[in-house]
């Protein structure tokens, strides 16, 4: 039977985290063939790969996170729910893998740049309360810590660069199924994406879906060579295009972000594209053997680049940078401030600028957004007023879900059926149950929701 996705989504707090460890046989598979290769990589990565929920203000369908237009970052399908404050809240699901055996945890800024809570669920499926540690938006990187966690740390490859034809796999949470492992080839590496400041990307046809934001791209020796984010969609949905952060770009951010908190990539200020042989031609570069350089295709006003005259249209080369990804790293690199000399060609002309790079405020983080849970009364729940005219089935409503419950899945239009093993039909009941538990720290919803029900578990772990 093939679900509608409206159908699919709206049981997606259904799904239980945690998938079954591997099977020995598995892990002890014969290098014989890819798929052999990849069970047993899948199965060396499995343990480091988590999924991360977050609680955040609700975005709009309009949100500056959705990125370029085609270009869809993996943030995770909000689910919906109305909140008595003034700001509702929305809790998603994306992915993320640890790098140390302290807790560090990698995934991606837009998952996390607005968030009130952040939690990691395991691959064993503990559920374990995490801070963010700091991010940058330029670079789509975020670092999270989290508490008693002791994943093992992914294995990552930093020898060698992606290469296109090269096996690979992705493991992550898509639409909160976690623990998926999709498999495809690198496509292209690098690939410089319109509005992407720079940063190279490794494209590959590896299936990724909202909610695999942050998860590993790793090889058929189940090492880790970058961070999945985004897809070529018009729609969110995977279309045969997908691009993952080179892990040796992401791992020195993250690196800054343990250290300073923040990410201090430098910038001058523009957007460029790679130099190709017809763009030379078209700008009248003479000697199409040489095709270094970058084009600027966008300048920032009052900007580091504007402060040194540079227009867009200008091909800009830098000292033992051999093409665009070089000279991103050339600028990136730059002490803030400092002067950085640069090659011009603009028309048949060649000269020299020099421009100070600036490392901007909105790249790094403010906690600001990321506050202490506040306590809670019936799990977080606020039930809708039973009809007393209407006949409807037996059960109590719930009009909006937050805290513990909104952390576990429960949504607004739910019916609650029973608590743990006690049928409840009325306010009273479910309050009468609820307080019959005590103080226990998982308490067990009957959930009924298009036409299914399951029981939902509702942590209160740290509430």
């Amino acid at each position: 039977m093939k679900l509608r996705l409206g159908l699919a989504c709206a049981l997606l707090a259904f799904a239980v985290h945690g998938a079954a460890a591997p099977a020995p046989e598995c892990q002890q598979a014969p290098p014989t063939s890819t798929s052999s290769s990849f069970a047993r990589a899948a199965a060396a990565q499995s343990g480091s790969v988590v999924s991360v929920i977050v609680v955040r203000p609700r975005r709009s369908l309009l949100d500056e996170d959705t990125g370029p237009e085609f270009f869809q970052a993996l943030a995770g399908l909000p689910l919906p729910g109305r909140e008595s404050d003034a700001v509702a809240l929305d809790r998603t699901t994306a992915s993320g893998f640890a790098i140390s055996a302290d807790g560090a945890v990698l995934t991606n800024a837009h998952v996390v740049h607005d968030a009130r809570e952040v939690w990691v669920v395991a691959a064993d499926g503990r559920r374990l309360p995490t801070r963010v540690m700091g991010y940058d938006r330029r670079s789509d990187v975020a670092l999270l810590q989290v508490t008693g966690g002791d994943m093992p740390a992914a294995p990552v490859e930093l020898a060698r660069p992606a290469c296109p034809g090269d096996w690979v796999a992705a493991i992550g949470a898509p639409f909160g199924f976690d623990q998926t492992l999709t498999v495809g080839v690198v496509s292209a590496n690098p690939r410089f994406l319109p509005g992407g400041g720079g940063m190279p990307l490794i494209q590959t046809d590896a299936a990724l879906n909202p909610g695999s934001s942050g998860g590993p791209l790793f090889n058929d020796q189940g090492r880790v060579i970058g961070m999945n984010s985004m897809v070529y969609s018009n729609s969110g949905i995977y279309m045969g295009v997908s691009f993952a952060l080179p892990i040796d770009r992401v791992l020195r951010i993250a690196q800054e972000l343990r250290t300073n908190g923040v990410a201090s990539r430098s910038t001058i200020g523009v957007l460029t594209q790679p130099v190709t042989r017809d763009l030379a031609t078209a700008f009248g570069m003479s000697d199409l053997r040489d095709l270094r350089g970058v084009l600027v295709t966008q300048v920032s006003p009052k900007g580091p680049a504007e402060r040194a005259g540079l227009r867009i249209g200008d091909i800009l080369t830098a000292n033992g940078a051999a093409g665009a990804m070089d000279i991103g790293d050339v600028i990136a690199q730059a002490a803030p401030h400092s002067q950085l000399a640069l090659e011009v060609r603009r028309g048949k002309s060649t000269f020299g600028v020099v421009v100070r790079p600036e490392v901007p405020a909105a790249s790094n983080l403010s906690m600001a957004g990321q506050r202490t849970a506040p306590p809670e009364v019936q799990l977080g729940l606020r039930l809708a007023p039973i009809s007393t005219t209407a006949k409807m089935p037996a059960g109590v409503y719930v009009d909006s879900a937050s805290g513990s419950s909104l952390v576990a899945g429960i949504e607004q239009g739910d019916r609650i059926m029973a608590v743990n093993g006690t049928p409840v039909s009325s306010h009273a009941e479910f309050d009468a149950a609820l307080k019959a538990l005590g103080n226990a720290p998982v308490v067990a919803l009957l959930v009924a929701r298009a036409g299914f029900s399951l029981y939902i578990p509702v942590d209160r772990q740290g509430r």
